[in-house]
């Protein structure tokens, strides 16, 4: 670019604008490091190009240096990370499934006790989901340390999916036996809390075990006997069926089912750690072994449109605005607009795969701008009083160890990381020391105005996920969830596509905000109606389901989803549409209650089972309303 237009702004800065726009799009299709390589690469060029438009001889050199900068950093990190206490991604990433596995069992056992007060309950799912985030954040950087990992992105995805998908079982079922509590007592009651009670202990026991998530076989072996257990309580509930209140009896059964639902997630992460004892490769000599993916793995979910749309608007954005920030340096002859530009490039990195970036850039500038300032009291007061390399080294060390540790925290990363970047940056450090104060105060609130021009800039043209959520409910309610109704494809299949669609927004949202919270909550809970919806068509094959009993279910399933593939295109009649299928549901729970089956038959049980799908689907209503009536996280 420079050897073209070094002396033509207007194609030099056009030209710097598209490639920054290139990586910013890119950076916004990927995820973890890849994107960050990509905004690097655009602000590197960014710099190369602006600072060597001054001096075109030299932007060889610039270039030059700049790339032997990073690679020096890299070398460097990379050695001391080797030979000083090593800690390898994928050790941190083993121990790291220990632990979520552990917080799981005890997130389950919490949930299993209605006593335990929402107000407690909400922080701890909060806390799990974004838990659960990490450990995927952790698995993209295990992937790119460990290369032949490469093999097993398969079945550490699914293992996020199956954490997300105990999530939304534990939320559920506590939801639900909170209700169940206050309906009082009985012979359902009297027959399910001592079930719950032997789960709830058996998940506390795994949760204080430190050695269960590796003991595949005891675990699981444990895990399968309580479902068993389960298996039998929901039988001798079927038993009472014509006996006690249909709608009791069903809600009990299905609570039963959700717990097993509930051990069976928990199982399969246990079938993916089982996967994973197999060492090899060099990483088998420290105990890290390769998380087989699955003979029949699927290959990662595809980016859906609206996401890339986004994406594109977010590169658009960071082109445009390296346009404007440009464009005002070029008519005020701003001495110190090279510094302006490259701080706006900087905060642009936080609107890349985030909703609202302003509190995370905020954080970051004001950070910045307390390392320069101690970058110019260390300038000022310690740097003329200092000789050598060796004495800079230690005091190098001596700033940078506090700010290291709050880089290493994860709630004060941004922070740390702004401090310690600033400061050297703005420290000056040279063979020769040559303070410059008046240039040290221009470039570094020229920094700070670009920094802050971005935050407002960003505030004023949003680029959000509200598209890619739209486009997910759309697929969930109007095709995948019509799919599982139909039985055209397994409702495992559909569960796991939503779960992990779900899973790629998951970053962009924040639960702390209720209508986000609403949506992910909702899409769970879709996720969970499709396990049901599919469980209802394979109920229609088995011979011993009474002809009533079969009309109604086959009935329900044709014309729900009926309703549902209407939910997309509905529009200001999407409440009426909502209402027609919670009518029909509700209906449907109705008629299978008042059919006259003969007490305790096989006939009665399979319309308890049948029952106990519809009751989960009829509750969606009132607990996912908001996400139906597609009102979640609009503004």
């Amino acid at each position: 670019i420079l050897t073209l237009w070094s002396q033509a702004p207007l194609p030099l800065v056009g030209s710097l604008a598209l490639w920054l726009g290139f990586c910013f799009t890119q950076a916004g299709l990927s995820r973890n490091f890849t994107s960050y390589s990509f905004l690097l690469a655009g602000y590197t060029a960014l710099l190369v190009g602006l600072e060597g438009a001054s001096a075109p001889a030299q932007a060889w050199h610039l270039a030059v240096d700049r790339t032997a900068e990073i690679i020096l950093g890299i070398v460097f990190v990379t050695a001391m990370s080797v030979l000083v206490f090593p800690v390898y991604a994928g050790d941190v990433l083993r121990g790291q499934l220990a632990v979520l596995f552990g917080r799981l069992c005890h997130y389950g056992a919490v949930a299993l006790q209605p006593v335990t007060p929402i107000t407690a309950f909400a922080p701890l799912r909060r806390e799990m989901v974004e838990a659960v985030v990490k450990f995927d954040a952790l698995r993209s950087y295990t992937l790119f340390e460990a290369p032949e990992m490469r093999a097993s992105d398969a079945g550490l995805r699914r293992m996020t999916r199956e954490f997300l998908r105990v999530l939304a079982v534990a939320r559920g079922l506590y939801l639900r036996l909170d209700e169940f509590a206050v309906e009082g007592a009985g012979p359902v009651a009297d027959r399910l809390r001592p079930a719950m009670a032997d789960v709830a202990a058996l998940l506390e026991r795994l949760a204080a075990d430190p050695s269960a998530f590796t003991d595949t076989r005891r675990v699981r072996a444990q895990l399968l006997a309580a479902r068993v257990a389960l298996n039998a309580a929901s039988a001798e509930l079927e038993a009472m069926a014509g006996q006690v209140p249909f709608l009791a009896l069903a809600n009990g059964v299905l609570i039963l089912r959700r717990a097993g639902d509930l051990l069976h997630g928990l199982s399969m992460v246990m079938v993916s750690q089982a996967a994973s004892r197999r060492p090899t490769g060099p990483f088998a000599l420290r105990g890290l072994a390769t998380l087989a993916a699955p003979k029949a793995a699927r290959p990662p979910p595809v980016m859906a449109p609206a996401q890339r749309r986004e994406a594109r608007l977010a590169g658009l954005r960071a082109g445009l605005l390296l346009l404007a920030m440009c464009g005002f340096w070029a008519a005020t002859e701003w001495t110190s607009g090279f510094s302006a530009a490259a701080g706006l490039a900087v905060l642009l990195f936080f609107a890349v795969n985030q909703d609202r970036p302003g509190a995370l850039g905020l954080s970051f500038l004001i950070f910045a701008g307390l390392g320069m300032a101690a970058a110019y009291g260390a300038m000022v007061f310690v740097l003329p009083r200092i000789e050598g390399f060796e004495a800079l080294a230690l005091f190098l060390m001596l700033v940078l160890f506090p700010a290291g540790l709050m880089a290493g925290t994860p709630t004060l990363a941004l922070a740390g990381t702004a401090f310690g970047a600033y400061f050297v940056a703005e420290l000056g450090t040279g063979n020769v020391f040559r303070p410059d104060e008046a240039g040290f105060l221009n470039a570094s609130l020229a920094t700070l105005f670009g920094m802050g021009a971005a935050l407002v800039l960003l505030n004023l043209f949003p680029v959000t996920s509200r598209a890619s959520r739209r486009q997910l409910w759309n697929t969930t309610l109007g095709i995948r969830l019509p799919q599982a109704a139909r039985g055209v494809r397994h409702e495992r299949a559909i569960l796991r596509e939503i779960v992990g669609a779900r899973a790629e927004l998951r970053p962009r949202l924040a639960l702390a905000r209720p209508g986000e919270d609403e949506y992910l909550r909702g899409t769970l809970g879709a996720a969970s109606t499709a396990l049901e919806l599919g469980r209802l068509r394979r109920l229609l094959a088995v011979p011993e389901l009474a002809e009533e009993t079969r009309a109604l279910v086959a009935g329900f399933l044709d014309r729900f989803a009926a309703e549902l593939a209407r939910f997309p295109e509905a529009g200001a009649a999407l409440p009426a549409r909502v209402a027609a299928a919670e009518a029909l549901a509700q209906a449907t729970q109705a008629g299978l209650a008042g059919l006259a089956l003969p007490a305790g038959s096989k006939a009665a049980g399979l319309n308890l089972r049948a029952g106990a799908s519809l009751r989960f689907i009829v509750d969606r209503f009132d607990i996912d309303r908001a996400y139906l009536l597609h009102a979640f996280g609009e503004g």
